[in-house]
């Protein structure tokens, strides 16, 4: 034992007298003595890496600073230490302690990560079609109704009058008006992460859209015991899987490169519309940031189909703000192939038959996760106020195109040309062009974090020109030249308090004098008039069909939003998901005003497209499962009205008599799994 008054033994200054001194000490201490010091360093060592790993739980459980705390730089400072009594306490400097954290595990490579949803919808119409079945004049338009949605097959021609011998079984008298289905839809989007800079992203749906019993289980001629009536024989269904996208990215040090089919999408999807959703769900918004959403967010699990380019992209940061450059292969014309050879390649036979777009995009939103926590913070803690914007153009041109001169081939042009096509294939001037500028832009204020107000627009404007639209051209025959000029908006609003929110949609697309009404309108719609006159000044936009707004007048009955304006005021009482961002619960209450921009290119020439009610409910857990229920009720107005011969408005498509439209509802039940 050392006395009192003695010194410390002083440790050797460098690093020689230190391993001078440690060897000396083991040279003189005896041998047991050496093996229970090693024994010792080992049980110190034992017990500094258990010490180590209990502070590094702590710190992963919680114990230690938050994700967000290490990301903002903060530490913690030890806590304050009371002295025991009759021990004085002296003056030190704070102490800072650096908290051990577990280190994060580098990702493995190659790895793949999964996504999608499962949704099952069942839909039920009744007079879908407004109670119209009207015969026309032409033999081309063999039953006549305003809306996209078919008339049930008991009120066509065909099965009603002296023709058929059971109309009274099968016909009108039957009095139906109602059609029911149920589809299904599996999508896959599975993601291979090769490295940290590169990725290859593939997107297919397993039966899409596939109607439930379109394809029955029956083997004909009583050929299969467990299927014994042979009587139900019906249909076929469409291949069952639909691949949309596949292609590979780069991440360069100058940029982002991303070559393949892709889906292409732009703002709130009125042009360019890739059938993923946007940040808006039936109205509301879902998301306070912009950026790529996962299938299942928003309104994506509800659309059909989409824009897949296969396109060759580039984008890249300039002080901010992003740029993208991008190549489309829209179309290559006719493709020479051998059918009798399964090894034979496909070569292109003209470049000037192809269709080629280029396009840009200059933007800001958040997209990467610096940007995105940062948005984040700006909003949810600072309770500030952010504006994102954007500006799309794409230019397309096609210098001639292919014709098939063949006998008894209708003109038609081959996708694959044989040998035998080859020889009947000719080349006629088209000279078209065509460019579409889009603007893009959305502001969201954050009073408090149960408060906010969130604005988002997008405007488009088309234009175009075509020297020769005709589908057979002929030296004969005069050009069918065509001007094109269209243009359209939307804006979408909401205003959120707590658990309730008022939502605004409103919007407006050109339409045209041509009487070829809707999407699905009759004959060569848009580039002719409903009597197959050219049509020169082609003025009617057509919004993308997944641009949704309503669930019956738009959504199936016009099949979109053109030649209209609308407004369409929403009152929510709900969780979702703005108040809880996992547990979904509440209910909209809607109703839908809709007006033709131009009464002249209507079936009834009416200015009044209906009003239209609606109710949903829905439950679930973001990210896993959603379920709602909506019922819509339409009343149409005239523009929707048939008008046969007797009527001033004038006939539409040779009707043989007026039927003014009848109201029509809709239940529709969407149920989603996602992961």
């Amino acid at each position: 034992m050392r006395p009192p008054n003695q010194p410390l033994p002083q440790a050797p200054a460098t690093l020689a007298q230190r391993q001078t001194s440690e060897r000396g000490q083991r040279q003189r201490a005896p041998r047991g003595s050496r093996e229970r010091s090693r024994a010792t360093r080992r049980a110190a060592f034992g017990v500094s890496l258990v010490v180590a790993a209990l502070v590094s739980s702590a710190a992963v459980a919680g114990e230690g600073p938050t994700l967000l705390d290490r990301e903002m730089g903060a530490s913690k400072q030890a806590p304050a230490v009371t002295a025991p009594k009759g021990v004085t306490k002296t003056a030190a400097a704070p102490v800072r302690v650096r908290t051990i954290v577990a280190p994060r595990q580098a990702p493995k490579y190659p790895r793949i990560e999964w996504h999608g949803y499962f949704r099952f919808r069942p839909d039920v119409v009744s007079n879908g079609h407004l109670g119209q079945a009207v015969a026309s004049e032409l033999n081309q338009y063999p039953v006549l109704t305003a809306s996209a949605i078919k008339p049930p097959l008991s009120q066509w021609p065909q099965n009603n009058g002296d023709a058929n011998g059971f109309s009274s079984k099968v016909g009108k008298a039957r009095d139906e008006d109602s059609i029911s289905i149920a589809s299904v839809r599996l999508r896959l989007r599975p993601t291979v992460h090769v490295s940290d800079n590169v990725r290859l992203t593939f997107t297919a749906d397993l039966f899409d859209n596939h109607v439930l019993g379109s394809r029955p289980d029956y083997a004909g001629a009583l050929a299969r015991p467990d299927v014994p009536l042979s009587a139900f024989a019906l249909n076929s269904q469409p291949s069952a899987i639909r691949i949309h996208e596949a292609y590979g990215e780069w991440k360069t040090l100058v940029g982002l490169l991303r070559i393949g089919r892709q889906a292409s999408h732009w703002g709130l999807g009125l042009l360019a519309n890739g059938g993923m959703g946007n940040t808006w769900d039936y109205g509301r918004p879902i998301a306070y940031y912009g950026g790529a959403l996962r299938p299942a967010d928003g309104f994506g699990y509800d659309a059909d189909f989409g824009n897949y380019a296969d396109r060759a992209a580039f984008v890249t940061q300039v002080k901010g703000t992003y740029v993208a450059l991008f190549w489309d292969y829209i179309a290559q014309g006719a493709i020479a192939t051998e059918a009798t050879r399964y090894d034979s390649p496909m070569w292109d036979m003209d470049n000037s038959d192809d269709v080629s777009q280029w396009g840009f995009a200059i933007f800001s939103k958040p997209l990467n996760p610096t940007e995105i926590a940062a948005r984040k913070k700006a909003l949810l803690q600072d309770h500030g106020s952010v504006l994102d914007w954007g500006v799309y153009g794409i230019f397309r041109t096609q210098d001639t195109f292919t014709n098939n001169s063949a006998k008894g081939k209708g003109g038609q042009i081959p996708s694959e040309a044989t040998a035998e096509d080859q020889s009947s294939l000719k080349l006629a001037p088209r000279g078209a062009w065509a460019f579409a500028g889009d603007l893009w832009l959305r502001y969201e204020n954050r009073m408090s974090f149960s408060r906010r107000l969130v604005l988002e627009t997008e405007f488009v404007y088309l234009r175009g020109h075509i020297d020769d639209a005709s589908p057979v051209a002929s030296a004969s025959s005069a050009p069918k030249e065509k001007e094109i000029e269209m243009w359209g908006g939307a804006l979408k609003g909401a205003f959120q308090i707590d658990n309730m929110g008022i939502y605004l949609d409103a919007g407006i697309a050109s339409g045209d004098d041509t009487r070829c009404f809707g999407v699905y309108g009759p004959g060569n719609c848009g580039l002719d008039d409903a009597n197959g006159d050219p049509n020169k000044f082609i003025t009617g936009m057509k919004f993308h069909k997944n641009f949704r707004v309503d669930n019956i007048l738009f959504r199936d009955v016009i099949g979109a939003v053109t030649n209209a304006w609308y407004v369409k005021p929403t009152f929510s009482i709900n969780a979702h998901p703005f108040y809880s961002p996992t547990d979904l619960l509440g209910a909209d209450l809607s109703v839908l005003f809709a007006g033709a921009l131009n009464p002249e290119g209507t079936p009834g020439n009416g200015s009044t497209l209906g009003t239209e009610f609606e109710v949903r409910g829905f439950l679930g857990q973001k990210g896993q499962f959603l379920t709602s229920l909506s019922f819509s009720y339409l009343l149409p107005g005239d523009a929707l009205d048939v008008v046969g011969p007797d009527d001033e408005r004038g006939k539409w498509l040779g009707a043989t008599a007026t039927a003014n439209a009848q109201n029509a509802w809709r239940l529709m039940l969407r149920t989603v799994l996602s992961f």
